[in-house]
């Protein structure tokens, strides 16, 4: 029997390879301009979203709301990740089906929590204010808290880590946004694992993030550069994860 030619893939393969880079850059800069008009409109957004303290109080006690936020909290995904985990030590033992990967599982709660902490590591090192400063206001008879806009104000390159005999001063920093960048990572981490879901999930994270703009506690630009972050995060922890079993 006579062996037949060797086919050569490498046409193919330089192909996918320039497609799946082309994708690459299309994404880069799409979030980079989504970026920039979230930079650039940052004023309009906080005074549209921004709800007066007298109503976000009625806000913050819906239920809707809560759920939306609590989306942003690492905590949230670690009761998913257990019980994804509970459910594949189900599946090995009782022989009921194919059950998950180990590193999917961890993934659930992994992406989100690298997320977060690369989040709070960008804020400390771009040191970028959040747009207002909490401030008392009397309010038929009552003192409330309100926030006064301050714009765009730059404590400078890694002033988040040192600045005036600080260290580690993170107060009033915003940028990126942590309840985005988890809730971001989440999403992405479960629609990839679970086909279908990110119909939902999506928009539930960017729910979370309309939190942050409604609560006047983050810029725009600060729940977009957090849902890349999160989005970059679950891209690679699923990567790195991705022969765990």
């Amino acid at each position: 029997m006579t062996r037949g030619p060797t086919i050569k893939h490498d046409y193919f393969f330089a192909t996918q390879r320039r497609d799946r880079t082309r994708r690459r850059i299309a994404i880069a800069l799409l979030a980079l301009s989504a970026l920039l008009i979230a930079f650039l409109a940052d004023r309009w957004f906080f005074f549209t979203f921004y709800v007066e303290a007298a109503r976000l109080g009625e806000f913050e006690s819906k239920a809707w709301y809560q759920i939306l936020r609590q989306t942003g909290d690492v905590r949230t995904w670690l009761i998913v990740a257990l019980a994804l985990a509970a459910h594949t030590i189900y599946r090995q033992f009782s022989g009921n089906g194919r059950a998950l990967r180990a590193g999917s599982v961890i993934a659930v709660f992994a992406a989100p929590a690298a997320a977060g902490i690369l989040a709070e590591l960008l804020k400390l090192i771009l040191g970028r204010e959040r747009p207002a400063e909490e401030v008392m206001v009397e309010q038929g008879g009552q003192l409330l808290k309100s926030l006064e806009y301050q714009g765009h104000v730059w404590r400078g390159l890694f002033a988040g880590i040192y600045h005036d005999g600080q260290w580690f001063n993170a107060s009033n920093l915003g940028l990126p946004s942590s309840h985005a960048a988890v809730s971001m990572a989440a999403a992405v981490t479960l629609s990839r694992l679970f086909p279908g879901t990110g119909v939902v999930l999506l928009p539930v994270a960017l729910g979370c993030s309309l939190t942050r703009l409604w609560a006047g506690r983050h810029f725009a630009s600060d729940v977009v550069l957090g849902m890349i972050v999160g989005w970059l995060a679950a891209v690679l922890v699923m990567r790195l994860l991705r022969r765990v079993r």
